[in-house]
């Protein structure tokens, strides 16, 4: 999609400009105020709204849409989207590990392992930047589209999404206010560089013969691993001689097992394959999102949840498997049903 696609205009840098200065101006007076911990929400409902909300900001929901979107409308988007999230998954885990920095107090729940709803570090929040880097790539492919007098109706409501979830996360008492602004205006900054490099990227990568790319892709995905795993053991591989303060998030493991099965079976299915969805009809195109999803889902929940192995070893071989199954298994099996 974006090798197609303008750069962001003048009015659009603009914009996203004075939004992050608004965040960054705003959030630093509440924290002045001493308000930086004071948006937990002690009803019950309230909390089950925003639980419900911060949903939106799940791996089990990016999954989906990017399945919807590889099957049913662009194969190219949705490889962006992925890489988009990846990569800020893979920063904000870097920057937790630097920083070490403690999650609000309203983070106890003594039914929980380690008593915290979410054991890991606090800043800055993964959520809000992940939804930057996910939901705002979306507003920035269908910019162009649904236009209500000039004003674009997609990056308009996508944007509330992104409000919400960060939001959601202190209402519920698992980040404090630095936290969702840090990971806004980080998700905010990832996202820019990647709208600008993931073209250029793109096509020195797609100049290189079918040999090169899948060794390529196998590099990067063992170098992003273990240079995480390395640097940050505890985090990567659980191997602290005590119980961590922090469980293990796996987020390397998570980050270099899809870049392994995504990057080597969309190279495959590129060469091979070559399914496209905008030949098909509208009927195929929800016969094989609903093959697809069904195929998807059916390996990730016995994988993620049935499967108790506390290793990132696994966690990155199990996303490697899910990666690879639908970037290049479901469709060449959506191409043997469409024949």
């Amino acid at each position: 999609m974006s090798e197609k696609k303008g750069y962001l205009s003048n009015r659009g840098l603009m914009v996203i400009g004075i939004v992050s200065l608004v965040i960054l101006v705003v959030g630093i007076i509440l924290c002045y105020f001493g308000l930086n911990e004071e948006f937990y929400s002690e009803s019950d409902s309230m909390r089950a709204i925003f639980e419900a909300i911060t949903y939106l900001g799940e791996p089990i929901v990016f999954l989906v849409i990017i399945v919807v979107i590889f099957l049913g409308y662009n194969k190219i988007l949705a490889k962006n989207l992925l890489l988009s999230i990846l990569v800020s998954y893979y920063v904000n885990e870097w920057i937790k590990e630097i920083f070490q920095d403690d999650r609000p107090i309203t983070n106890n729940d003594t039914s929980e392992d380690y008593d915290l709803i979410e054991p890991s570090y606090g800043f800055p929040s993964g959520h809000s930047q992940n939804a930057v880097a996910y939901w705002g790539y979306l507003s920035y492919e269908f910019k162009d589209n649904f236009k209500y007098k000039e004003i674009p109706i997609l990056p308009v409501i996508l944007s509330f999404v992104i409000f919400l979830v960060a939001i959601s996360r202190i209402i519920i008492g698992v980040h404090d206010l630095q936290d969702i602004i840090g990971g806004l205006l980080i998700g905010i900054g990832i996202l820019l560089l990647f709208i600008y490099l993931e073209p250029i990227l793109s096509d020195q990568f797609n100049k290189l013969n079918i040999a090169v790319k899948i060794i390529l892709a196998i590099c990067i995905s063992v170098g992003t691993f273990l240079v995480g795993t390395l640097l940050f053991p505890k985090a990567g591989l659980g191997l602290a001689s005590t119980p961590p303060s922090y469980a293990d998030e796996g987020a390397f493991g998570l980050v270099g097992g899809v870049l392994l099965g995504f990057g080597v079976g969309y190279i495959l299915e590129q060469q091979y394959v070559k399914y496209n969805p905008s030949i098909l009809t509208n009927k195929t195109k929800l016969i094989n999102v609903l093959v697809g999803l069904v195929i998807a889902l059916v390996i990730f929940f016995p994988l993620e949840y049935l499967l108790e192995i506390d290793s990132t070893f696994y966690r990155y071989f199990r996303y490697a498997l899910i990666a690879f199954v639908i970037s290049y298994v479901i469709p060449l099996l959506c191409v043997k049903i469409n024949k």
